[in-house]
């Protein structure tokens, strides 16, 4: 259950309760991130957050616009295609350690508004590191992008530590489900599949090489 923060916050405010929310998501898994949580997290009621925020569906946005927002940036003082591999396998890192993150991004189809510096750097780092032009490149990225989602989201399929007694069904707006009780939060994604996805950065970075637009 989500500890309730001491004191109330002096001003409410949309960053105060990404906040909280990405701190019950990440304590007690995404299906325990109701409003209501949220606003028992900040001290508060329900109401109070209906002043910022419409529903849970836009919190969901919010915080998936949130952890794109921290998506590293490439590391500096290394060569191009250090670069490459070293962003990806940070994003990767970073992703696991938030289980529900994963899923809350692919959902959104593309990566969110908050996540741009990500995307930006990462493809100028791919299209220096492979020589090839930013049509090729972007191509390539969207490929990098989808196949870390993929890992993550599967190795966690309900994109959130806890493992539900039962599916239930999809909530509504204001009609949120309480988390199943006596779940556990089980490992992360195991350093296997960290491995496969290094294993697979050089190899699709040698493939944009050898394109014959790069030739």
């Amino acid at each position: 259950m989500s500890a309730r923060a001491p004191g109330r916050p002096a001003v409410l405010s949309r960053p105060l309760i990404v906040a909280a929310a990405r701190w019950i998501a990440d304590h007690d898994g995404l299906d325990a991130m109701t409003v209501r949580a949220v606003a028992q997290r900040l001290g508060t009621g329900q109401a109070s957050l209906y002043r910022h925020i419409a529903d849970r569906r836009e919190l969901l946005v919010l915080l998936a616009d949130d952890v794109a927002a921290r998506l590293p940036l490439p590391r500096e003082g290394l060569e191009p295609g250090e670069q490459f591999t070293g962003q990806w396998l940070d994003a990767y890192d970073y992703l696991r350690g938030h289980h529900w993150a994963a899923r809350i991004i692919a959902e959104g189809a593309q990566v969110r508004a908050g996540g741009a510096a990500f995307a930006d750097s990462a493809l100028t780092v791919l299209t220096t590191a492979s020589g090839a032009d930013r049509g090729d490149a972007l191509r390539a990225f969207r490929v990098l992008w989808h196949l870390m989602l993929g890992h993550l989201v599967n190795s966690h399929p309900a994109g959130h530590p806890r493992a539900r007694q039962d599916a239930g069904t999809a909530p509504g707006p204001h009609d949120e489900p309480s988390p199943a009780p006596g779940t556990q939060t089980p490992a992360p994604p195991s350093d296997a599949a960290r491995d496969d996805f290094a294993w697979a950065l050089p190899l699709v970075l040698a493939g944009l090489r050898r394109s014959p637009e790069t030739r």
